[in-house]
């Protein structure tokens, strides 16, 4: 069995267990959320029945020692041509090479993760496709982030739309500001400088 450090500490496994009911409560909206979306997506527009989730569990490692695992649900349906919401949650010791990379984790290898992703494919090539995910780690030190991104979309003449990422940075400015109104810019800078293509120089 792997000693955590919640193990050891109340009041990091009272942090734990309620990031934990918040991720699978996401993970159950987001599937609710998506299959009314195919339900009210009907034909003749949209042929088909609607997709449902399918939930896979799974676990880390060979199953020797408990290190977590999680739960994928994959969904396939008349509107979203494939749709994940995956919850993971998984601890163990990191490597003694990675350790080296990872806050807090030089003294003492032990981490925890859980988190929530999302990734929605629809079947409309005029919808474009968006991902999510979030996650609290813990080592020595703990933190929580994640991210979004939305993939661009071209008009008839092949010129980026960007009505849809206005749309989509109101909505996460509207989110960052009801907490920090420094938040948008600097995550901002952060996303441009992450999603920028040198050799477009876009």
């Amino acid at each position: 069995m792997t000693v955590t450090r919640a193990d050891e500490d109340p009041a990091l496994a009272e942090r734990q267990a309620r990031h934990k009911a918040f991720v699978w409560d996401l993970q159950a909206r987001f599937c609710a959320a998506l299959e009314a979306l195919e339900d009210d997506a009907r034909p003749p527009l949209h042929p088909g029945p609607a997709g449902r989730f399918e939930k896979h569990p799974w676990t880390r490692g060979d199953g020797s020692k408990d290190q977590g695992g999680g739960v994928g649900a994959l969904m396939h349906g008349r509107l979203f041509e494939k749709v994940g919401v995956h919850v993971s949650e998984v601890f163990g010791e990191f490597s003694d090479e990675f350790r080296k990379q990872m806050p807090g984790a030089a003294d003492d290898p032990r981490f925890w993760a859980c988190g929530v992703s999302l990734i929605a494919h629809p079947r409309s090539p005029r919808v474009p496709a968006a991902h999510m995910n979030t996650r609290m780690i813990t080592t020595s030190k703990t933190w929580f982030g994640g991210g979004s991104d939305l993939t661009p979309l071209l008009d008839h003449q092949r010129r980026p739309d960007f009505a849809d990422a206005v749309d989509f940075h109101a909505a996460l400015k509207t989110a960052c500001d009801a907490h920090d109104a420094a938040y948008y810019p600097k995550f901002k800078r952060w996303a441009d400088a992450y999603f920028h293509l040198a050799h477009r120089d876009e």
